[in-house]
């Protein structure tokens, strides 16, 4: 129980930031900075919290520039948006509960997806019982 306690708050935090966001694979065309901003979210809290963070709440200025000491990450992350602003990319930044919510509203697509997945495999047992396949 311990292990779990110890590790919750470092799943949560790369649940938040990852989950929710896109995997598709939008080809070439898309650039390295694009692909990373779409793909990961960042999580507003105060700077008093950045600590308890320890610097998982800007994944993607950390995607961007994995190399970057944490005690720089919420300046870079003014910068990133400012850079984003500038040229139209879009930035994903949410508060703790905002972004559990977007988590949770694609669980639930992914949850219906599945679930007609599951309903065209049924119908398609059901005709190839039946002889119409």
């Amino acid at each position: 129980m311990v292990s779990h306690a110890t590790t919750m708050p470092l799943h949560v935090q790369i649940t938040l930031s990852h989950f929710a966001m896109s995997t598709a694979d939008v080809g070439v065309a898309e650039s390295f900075p694009q692909r990373m901003l779409r793909t990961t979210m960042d999580v507003d809290c105060p700077a008093w919290l950045d600590f308890v963070h320890g610097g998982l709440q800007f994944q993607a200025v950390h995607h961007l520039y994995p190399r970057i000491p944490r005690h720089n990450l919420r300046r870079t992350q003014k910068l990133v948006q400012q850079f984003c602003e500038d040229v139209g990319i879009p930035y994903a930044l949410y508060g703790f509960v905002d972004g559990n919510r977007q988590v949770v509203g694609k669980l639930a697509d992914v949850g219906r997806q599945a679930a007609i997945l599951a309903q065209c495999q049924k119908t398609l047992a059901q005709s190839a019982d039946l002889g119409m396949h």
